[in-house]
């Protein structure tokens, strides 16, 4: 890993200077030449700005695959609970079932107690006015037909009187007779009924004790279910926490890691001031400058310079370029002609190349391509406009193939876009 010249490399840096102002002076004809077709890209790149939706790449790889865990961790986590209360709700509902289920088995078995105890009541009654019609039977049989009875009485009577009592009894006898035959009828439809009224109460019972032992089932599987749910939230828990503990261990070893960029950063700025302060006395360029560079590389803006809460860290804090959606390998043009001042590769932001393009507007401006895949310059070599510098890729903190291309007026990072 290379770094900013300190001593020895400072003064080969400032004997480059003439050449850059020199070549500061033919550029604005080659942007002359360019500008309205830059117009048209930087109209048709604007028009495909948006805020990216997170910046992981701002974070390590470590960090973003454990905040990645955390977020599937937790999102299993609410579906399993989800899951979980979902089961207990519909548990709750089955033992309320099962409760009514029960009184109603409860209702059919005791209507049926009572219709068999009809039933056995009804069979006695049968049976005793049966055998009551039998000895009826018996009785006709052995005392004769009434008819040949009652003129038997007229020829026995000794009177009309005595013929009129025996008659009356007679009829009386006869009368009960019959309804001996009648009560029978009677008693037999009534068992026929409470045997229907048992069959009836039978079968009530056999769909309720089915529908009991089928709902039994059911809540015996929501009870496994809801056990398994809760294991799983269980288990859930713990991953989420192990998660949730390996983001705590990368996010502190990116503040670490941090730290030490800050403290790059801050040299690399003091060196920049330094360039500044070399390049003083040129003349550089003067006019507008909104146009003046050209797009470092194809693709649109995913994500645009300025100050965002951070995704991952939440603190607030400045997005100190403007992110390109390159894809992996694409070429990284020279955005204007200049001096390469310095290349190396950075934990945090990869490969990286530093190219001095002179002073624009009073400014001396450095151009940063960062993320490189490859670079394929060297320190101290000059390039014009156009000329490919390196490859897009993914190297440092960064999830994905794109360009972070910054600017810096003076050592202070500013937005490209007041540039392109």
């Amino acid at each position: 890993m290379r770094y900013f010249p300190s001593a020895a490399r400072q003064r080969a840096t400032a004997a480059c200077a003439g050449l850059v102002a020199l070549a500061a002076l033919v550029m604005p004809l080659a942007h002359a030449d360019d500008e309205s077709d830059l117009e048209k890209q930087k109209d048709a790149v604007k028009g495909q700005i948006s805020e990216a939706t997170s910046d992981l790449h701002e974070a390590s790889k470590a960090v973003a695959q454990a905040v990645t865990r955390v977020e599937q961790a937790e999102a299993k986590l609410a579906t399993a609970r989800r899951t979980l209360a979902d089961v207990r709700t519909r548990l709750v509902a089955a033992q309320e079932r099962d409760a009514t289920l029960q009184g109603e088995l409860e209702a059919a078995e005791l209507e049926l107690t009572q219709a068999t105890d009809a039933l056995a009541a009804g069979t006695a009654a049968v049976e005793a006015q049966r055998a009551q019609a039998r000895r009826t039977l018996v009785s006709n049989y052995t005392q004769g037909d009434a008819r040949l009875r009652a003129i038997g009485s007229f020829l026995e009577s000794g009177s009309l009187q005595e013929y009129s009592s025996r008659r009356l009894g007679e009829q009386v006898i006869t009368n009960a007779q019959a309804n001996t035959f009648a009560d029978l009828k009677e008693v037999e439809a009534q068992l026929a009924t409470e045997q229907e009224r048992v069959e009836t109460a039978t079968a009530a019972v056999e769909v309720k004790r089915a529908e009991a032992a089928d709902h039994l089932e059911e809540v015996q599987g929501l009870f496994a279910e809801a056990s398994a749910a809760e294991k799983s939230v269980a288990g859930l828990v713990v991953e989420a926490r192990a998660a949730r503990k390996q983001a705590w261990l990368a996010r502190s070893a990116d503040r670490k890691t941090l730290q030490a960029l800050k403290k790059r950063e801050r040299r690399i700025n003091d060196r920049l001031l330094e360039l500044a302060r070399s390049q003083r006395n040129q003349k550089g360029f003067t006019g507008r400058s909104d146009g003046y560079l050209s797009y470092p590389a194809s693709g649109p803006v995913t994500s645009p310079y300025g100050y965002r809460t951070h995704p991952i860290y939440g603190y607030y804090s400045l997005h100190n370029g403007t992110d390109f959606g390159t894809g992996c390998g694409a070429p990284l043009r020279a955005s204007a002609g200049g001096t390469v001042i310095d290349t190396y590769y950075d934990s945090v932001y990869g490969n990286r190349v530093f190219l001095s393009i002179g002073k624009v507007n009073g400014q001396s401006l450095v151009l940063i391509y960062n993320h490189l895949e490859r670079d394929v310059v060297s320190e101290g070599q000059q390039l014009e406009r156009g000329t490919v510098l390196g490859y897009s890729g993914t190297t440092g903190w960064s999830t994905g193939c794109h360009l972070h291309f910054t600017v810096m007026e003076n050592g202070v990072a500013v937005d490209p876009m007041k540039y392109l």
